[in-house]
């Protein structure tokens, strides 16, 4: 295996980075209930993410469309004009969740709030970056488990742990409706990549379009509006 195409992968790499320095910060920092307040807050994050999303942005207009993994994994320009749009977006849910987070009983669980957004935030690279089914349904789950703990994550209100258990329960349903549109698709061409699918499929082909009317109506069952 040729492990230098991990390198194309930079923009999670780094992503990862930044998930990495907020562990280990949180562990320092993260204040508790003997100590009172700490010092981990909303600027550490913030900083991190901003400079990871202007660090990507750079080589954004010399970089060259190229792909990893056998096609699997695809990068573009585009694409990283994509994910720094993710980026601003979640830079802005920091910023907004700050005041929620200063509360006392929030201020313990202010790493996993950050941690569980970034990997929310690092499925949804792996969508973006897909050019097959299974990297696609990796980067799917990847963003809507750490979502389902974020939807349950203040587990003292019964509303918020409710809507965990139905996220979950819906997720479940969506996924077992999206892998079974995916199965057929597979049956009806032979392939999962994205780029072969389309000169494959037949307009005569009822497997083909079932399996396509599942997958398209799976997606947004499972709550991961992207």
């Amino acid at each position: 295996m040729d492990y230098s195409q991990f390198l194309i992968m930079h923009e999670e790499l780094s992503l990862l980075a930044v998930i990495a320095i907020l562990f280990v910060a949180d562990l320092i920092m993260c204040p508790d209930k003997k100590s009172g307040r700490g010092t981990f807050n909303t600027c550490l994050p913030v900083v991190l993410l901003a400079a990871h999303t202007l660090l990507n942005l750079l080589p954004c207009s010399e970089a060259a469309e190229t792909s990893a993994f056998g096609g699997m994994y695809q990068y573009t320009p585009m694409m990283t004009l994509m994910k720094s749009i993710l980026n601003v977006g979640t830079i802005i849910v920091f910023l907004m969740a700050h005041k929620w987070l200063s509360r006392e009983e929030n201020l313990v669980k202010q790493g996993e709030f950050y941690l569980l957004t970034l990997f929310t935030l690092f499925g949804m690279y792996l969508m973006i970056s897909s050019g097959h089914f299974l990297m696609f349904f990796i980067g799917l789950e990847l963003a809507s488990v750490p979502m389902t703990a974020l939807v349950a994550f203040d587990k003292c209100r019964f509303e918020s742990a409710e809507a965990g258990a139905k996220f979950i329960l819906l997720a479940l349903f969506s996924s077992a409706l999206l892998l079974y549109g995916v199965s057929l698709i597979y049956g009806a061409t032979g392939t999962l990549y994205f780029s072969e699918i389309g000169a494959l499929l037949s307009g005569n082909s009822v497997l083909s379009i079932f399996g396509l009317v599942l997958f398209i109506s799976g997606t947004p069952l499972d709550g991961r509006h992207l």
